[in-house]
């Protein structure tokens, strides 16, 4: 899915610097979907990202650690993301309420278009965490 969106992004900033640099008739409309679609792929990324368990994070203490020592604390990190993820959502849902009337500038298309991709984000990310921390709940009951 973030490959398609980027893949439409490119093409519409090559139409854009096209029409705006042979043309010189740039269109209004172009530089506000590639910003919509660049916001996209930022959150798309952050999800497939956590997904993958592939964020940058400090692994010093982990790495020191084993058994139900690291099990523990790799816990509480995903317990601690989950906190803040679904503080996230609720603030992103706010900002979608507030934002979904206003129309956008150039292309006069609801803004909630543009807010909507945070919460969809968090939902996506807090299942990835939350499968994460399951496991984690798992491994330790197992010992």
């Amino acid at each position: 899915m973030p490959s398609l969106a980027l893949f439409v992004m490119f093409l519409v900033i090559v139409y854009q610097v096209f029409m705006r640099d042979v043309l010189t008739k740039p269109p209004t409309w172009s530089d506000e979907l590639a910003r919509y679609l660049y916001i996209y792929l930022v959150f798309l990324g952050a999800a497939c990202i956590s997904r993958k368990q592939a964020h940058i994070r400090m692994d010093f203490l982990p790495t020191k650690l084993h058994g139900r020592a690291r099990a523990r604390l790799l816990l509480v990190h995903e317990v601690v993301i989950i906190a803040f993820l679904l503080y996230a959502f609720q603030s992103a849902v706010v900002f979608y309420d507030f934002y979904r009337k206003i129309p956008s500038p150039a292309m006069e298309m609801p803004s909630g278009y543009l807010v909507i991709i945070v919460p969809i984000a968090c939902v996506l990310m807090l299942i990835h965490h939350g499968n994460s921390a399951l496991g984690l709940i798992r491994s330790l009951r197992a010992r």
